[in-house]
C-alpha cells in the first residue's frame, strides 16, 4: 500500500514554526516512501475557524514548496459522513445513546475514574423526544499498546479511557470521530503529530480498531522555545508568513526545522534533495526540540549568501515588505553594495532596511549616537577638505584621506569612522565604510557630512 499522510491544522490563525514542522515531517515521510501528502483543514469549529486563516495555511506550504495533493478536504464538508459513522456504530452495539444532559454530568461524572453513563445496558424503551449525544463503547477491562515510531510501545489501559463522545446533542461530530473518519476515508496510512495528540491517539484507536483501520502512528515532540517551555503562539514567535515578509527564505525554514529532533551525523546544511533522500521518521528523537534563533539566523544568511545578487534583487522587488528605491543606481554600485551587506545580515529584510537608509539619507539619531556625531563636530571641516580633495573617488583614495586625518590630529580609527559611518549610513556599525561612501558618491557625502548640527 502507497504511504499516505496528512497535515490537519485548525484554522484558527496562521502557520507558526511547529505546525510547520509537522508538516514538513509529514510531506517528507510521503515523498521518502514514493507516497502522497494530503492537506485537510480542519475546520469544524465555526466559532474558532475562519477562510481568512484556512487561506494563510495554504499560501505558508506552497511558499514553503511543500506540496500537497490537489485536492484540499474541508472537514465540515464531510460531516454528513462523520454523522453515518456515528449511527454505523451506534447500530452494530459498538457505541449508545446518552440521555443525561449537562446538569447531571456536572453533579454525577467522576472526575478521578473512567466514566461509564448509566445508559450503555439501557438501550431498550430509549426515551422519545428527549435529546440525547451518542458515545463510543469504550472496553471495560484490559488493555491495548499503541506502537510508535518516535515514542515506542505506549500501553494503555481501557479503564483510563471514558465511554467518550462522538456525536453530540446537537447532531455535530467531535473532533475524535471526525478526524478519524476522514483519516479512513482519505486512506491516510502513517498519522504523523504532535505527542500532545498521544491522548487522542489512544482513544481514537478503538474508532480505528471499530472500523478495522489500521494506520501507523509516529508522535513527534512539540517545540520548546529558549526558556525550555512548550512554545505556544503566546510566544510571539512569528508566522511563516512574517518570517517570508521579514526576509527568510524559504530553504533557511526548511532546513532549520528539519534539524530540530532529526538529525543525520554533524551535519547542519542540507539541500532540499537531501532532506527528501536522508529523512527518516524512525530517526526522529523523543525529546522536546528547542528553539533557537541564532542558529535560524545563522541558515538564513548561510542562503542568502548562495544566491546571486540578480536573484536577491528580484526577491526584494517581488515584496513588497522588502523593496527599496535604489535611487537609479548603476547595476555595478547596487552590485557592490549587495556583496558587502549579504555577507554579514540575518535577513533580506535587514538587507532591505540597510539598503533603504543608505539611499534615503534622512536619520534620526538616539541620545547614544547624538554623542558620539557630537565629538565629530570637532574635525569635520577637516574631513571634508580632505574628501573634497579627492579627484579619484573610490574607497582607496577615501581611506587614504581619513587614515591622514586620524594620524595628523592622534585620534584613534573608532572615534573618526564610527560617527562617520553614522551621518553617511545611519548605522553605528556594518561593512567596509570606505567602500559605501564610494557608492554614494562625493556630494552626497559632503551633504550628509555637512548636516552635522546637533
Amino acid at each position: 500500500m502507497a504511504t499516505v499522510t496528512r497535515f490537519a491544522p485548525s484554522p484558527s490563525g496562521s502557520l507558526h514554526l511547529g505546525g510547520a514542522r509537522t508538516a514538513l515531517f509529514n510531506y517528507l515521510h510521503a515523498k521518502k516512501n514514493n507516497g502522497i501528502f494530503k492537506l485537510r483543514i480542519e475546520d469544524t469549529d465555526k466559532s474558532r475557524s475562519t477562510i481568512e486563516s484556512s487561506n494563510l495555511i495554504i499560501e505558508s506550504l506552497k511558499w514553503l514548496n511543500l506540496e500537497f495533493e490537489n485536492e484540499i478536504v474541508y472537514q465540515s464538508q464531510n460531516i454528513g459522513e462523520h454523522r453515518d459513522v456515528a449511527f454505523s456504530l451506534l447500530s452494530k452495539g459498538l457505541a449508545y445513546k446518552c440521555f443525561h444532559d449537562k446538569s447531571f454530568l456536572e453533579k454525577h461524572k467522576p472526575s478521578n475514574k473512567k466514566f461509564i453513563s448509566e445508559w450503555r445496558n439501557k438501550q431498550n424503551n430509549l426515551p422519545k423526544n428527549k435529546s440525547y449525544c451518542i458515545r463510543i463503547k469504550s472496553p471495560i477491562s484490559g488493555s491495548y499498546i499503541l506502537k510508535d515510531s518516535i515514542q515506542g510501545k505506549v500501553k494503555v489501559n481501557f479503564d483510563e479511557i471514558d465511554d467518550y463522545v462522538i456525536l453530540r446533542d446537537d447532531g455535530t461530530p467531535t473532533f475524535l470521530l471526525s478526524s478519524a473518519t476522514d483519516d479512513l476515508n482519505m486512506k491516510i496510512t502513517d498519522i504523523i503529530r504532535g505527542d500532545d495528540h498521544l491522548t487522542n491517539s489512544f482513544r481514537q484507536k478503538i474508532i480505528f480498531d471499530f472500523l478495522g483501520y489500521k494506520p501507523k502512528f509516529h508522535h513527534i515532540s512539540l517545540l520548546h522555545n529558549e526558556q525550555n517551555q512548550k512554545m505556544s503562539k503566546r510566544d510571539n514567535t512569528p508566522s511563516i508568513l512574517k518570517y517570508k515578509d521579514n526576509g527568510y527564505l524559504p530553504e533557511a525554514i526548511i532546513n532549520y526545522l528539519v534539524r530540530l529532533g532529526w538529525s543525520h551525523g554533524d551535519q547542519e546544511i542540507f539541500s532540499a534533495n537531501e532532506i527528501k533522500k536522508r529523512f527518516s521518521i524512525q530517526k526522529v528523537g523523543k525529546s522536546p526540540a528547542k528553539f533557537d534563533e541564532k542558529k535560524l539566523n545563522f541558515l538564513n544568511n548561510y542562503y542568502i549568501k548562495q544566491k546571486n545578487n540578480e536573484e536577491i534583487l528580484k526577491y526584494l522587488e517581488n515584496n513588497d515588505n522588502l523593496y527599496f528605491n535604489s535611487r537609479n543606481l548603476s547595476k555595478k554600485n547596487i552590485n557592490i553594495l549587495l556583496e558587502l551587506y549579504k555577507e554579514r545580515v540575518k535577513s533580506l529584510g535587514e538587507l532591505s532596511e540597510s539598503l533603504s537608509n543608505i539611499f534615503n539619507g534622512n536619520f534620526e539619531f538616539s541620545d547614544e549616537q547624538i554623542v558620539v556625531i557630537q565629538e565629530f563636530d570637532k574635525f569635520k571641516d577637516l574631513i571634508l577638505s580632505k574628501l573634497s580633495d579627492i579627484i579619484s573617488w573610490d574607497s582607496v583614495s577615501i581611506e587614504k584621506k581619513i587614515s591622514e586625518v586620524i594620524l595628523d590630529e592622534k585620534l584613534t580609527f573608532k572615534k573618526v569612522v564610527q560617527p562617520l559611518r553614522l551621518l553617511v549610513t545611519g548605522s553605528i556599525s556594518g561593512p567596509s565604510i570606505f567602500k559605501i561612501i564610494e557608492v554614494i558618491g562625493h556630494e552626497e557625502t559632503l551633504n550628509r557630512i555637512k548636516k552635522v548640527n546637533i
